[in-house]
């Protein structure tokens, strides 16, 4: 038996779909046609057709895929508030999830954060959300930041990303000020901690 999948999609949302597909274990084939626009992306009327002799299997793999298309539907189209949805475990770039939510609240962005599925709502378009999560990672990823410095947990590093990425500053120049104005504090063994509430430091980086 087969069941069939029928829908209408940008150039964009038909690769990252034929991608995580070739990647399933469903026995399915897709088919494409594109209608050319003058005026906007091409679009494209998408066929998906569900093979199999287990009718249950057949259902269970269409449901998969229908769950599939409407996530990838939302990563790329705004809903009806300008929300886009994004899952965490397919995030291009791979940044702390604290991090990626500190930096929308320092940028005044509405978003929801799903825990129960691991998704991220908020009123960034895709490109614009690739492009935060890359300065981010670029920072984050900083040897000075994970080889040369002593930092005492996750949350001082993440404090420390986000006034570099807001500051645009020089993160050795960022912590030394931290540690003059007591926001840090460093041990006996040179361990970088935290020493005020980071709403507080936030803030007076923001109101600079």
């Amino acid at each position: 038996m087969k069941k069939i999948i029928s829908l209408k999609s940008t150039d964009r949302e038909i690769l990252d779909l034929c991608e995580k597909i070739s990647k399933m274990d469903i026995d399915c084939s897709v088919e494409s046609k594109t209608i050319y626009n003058e005026d906007s992306e091409n679009i494209n009327s998408l066929r998906i057709k569900i093979y199999g002799y287990d009718k249950d299997k057949v259902n269970e793999n269409y449901r998969i895929l229908r769950s599939l298309i409407d996530r990838v539907h939302k990563k790329y189209n705004p809903d009806s508030k300008g929300f886009h949805e994004f899952q965490l475990s397919e995030l291009k770039y791979p940044i702390n999830k604290n991090l990626i939510l500190d930096a929308l609240d320092m940028l005044k962005i509405d978003y929801i954060y799903n825990k129960e599925g691991n998704s991220i709502k908020c009123k960034l378009s895709l490109d614009e959300f690739n492009n935060l999560l890359k300065e981010l990672y670029e920072i984050n990823k900083d040897p000075k930041l994970n080889y040369h410095i002593n930092i005492g947990s996750n949350p001082v590093k993440n404090l420390i990303v986000l006034l570099t990425y807001f500051t645009n500053g020089d993160m050795e120049e960022i912590i030394e000020e931290c540690i003059e104005k007591e926001f840090f504090r460093v041990d006996e063994g040179g361990t970088i901690h935290l020493n005020r509430d980071p709403k507080l430091i936030k803030e007076y980086y923001i109101m600079e």
